[in-house]
């Protein structure tokens, strides 16, 4: 390159000496200055718009309708009217009435007998007791009384004794837990249908404990099926008197549930 191209050729000219100008990096390099020079100036518009449009907004919102403060108008009292002297008093506020009167006992005073008066000496209970007899209202043994009008008859329902759920004192087994479970692996029998159908599980019943300890009201309510529940009911049929629920220290009727479990052994 000559000397004078040296000297007025720019920084891309150099660099592509004798390269193929037409390739797409030489235009890019030439036209960055315009691009920085457009992005700077777009970039300024934004922001000045950012700024400006809320100032332009506020202008051009319409100003709020301010309403016109009411007048209050003020009503001039009249004086009062002269007291007269002649009018009475209003009567007094009602006052709250006395305290009841009370009986005060004075404490009995020990004397010698001889210094004790007939008039000192209460009468004995008996004539007391005549005396209270004698102030009922005689009755005339002439006049005649019909009781039948007017009169009522009650009948008077005999209150059923409550059942608990849950009390003080439960109902046990004589013996308590561990003579209940060695009861009920005594006398259980698995039964034939759910040991050939290899039916497993807890069987549930209820029934009641009452004042004396028998068992009634039995119930089932949890069934495996093959014949379980029907063996469990009447194990806990033949059972002993139960030591009874207790509440308030008297012994009342209690619900009890109990769990009857039925697993075949393994051989």
């Amino acid at each position: 390159m000559d000397a004078q191209k040296i000297l007025t050729a720019d920084l891309d000219d150099l660099v592509f000496e004798g390269r193929n100008k037409s390739y797409g990096a030489y235009d890019l390099r030439k036209r960055y200055g315009k691009h920085i020079t457009m992005a700077l100036l777009i970039s300024i518009g934004i922001y000045t718009v950012a700024f400006v449009a809320p100032y332009l907004f506020n202008l051009l919102k319409p100003e709020p309708v301010v309403e016109p403060r009411k007048e209050i108008k003020y009503t001039e009292l009249s004086e009062p009217p002269p007291i007269d002297k002649n009018t009475p008093p209003p009567p007094p506020p009602d006052l709250p009435p006395p305290p009841p009167k009370t009986i005060k006992f004075t404490p009995p005073v020990i004397k010698p007998d001889e210094e004790v008066k007939e008039e000192d000496i209460p009468p004995p209970v008996e004539e007391l007791q005549q005396a209270e007899i004698a102030t009922v209202t005689e009755v005339d043994p002439n006049a005649t009384y019909d009781f039948s009008a007017n009169q009522e008859t009650q009948v008077v329902e005999e209150k059923k004794p409550e059942i608990f759920m849950y009390v003080e004192q439960m109902p046990e087994f004589p013996g308590g837990q561990t003579e209940l479970i060695k009861y009920l692996q005594k006398n259980l029998r698995y039964p034939a249908a759910a040991r050939e159908n290899g039916i497993e599980g807890k069987v549930v019943l209820q029934f009641v404990v009452d004042e004396s300890g028998k068992i009634s009201d039995l119930q089932v309510v949890r069934d495996i099926g093959g014949g379980c529940a029907e063996e469990a009911t009447r194990v806990v049929k033949n059972m002993p008197p139960w030591k009874p629920g207790k509440q308030n220290g008297n012994a009342v009727k209690v619900y009890f549930k109990l769990p009857v479990t039925f697993k075949l052994g393994t051989e």
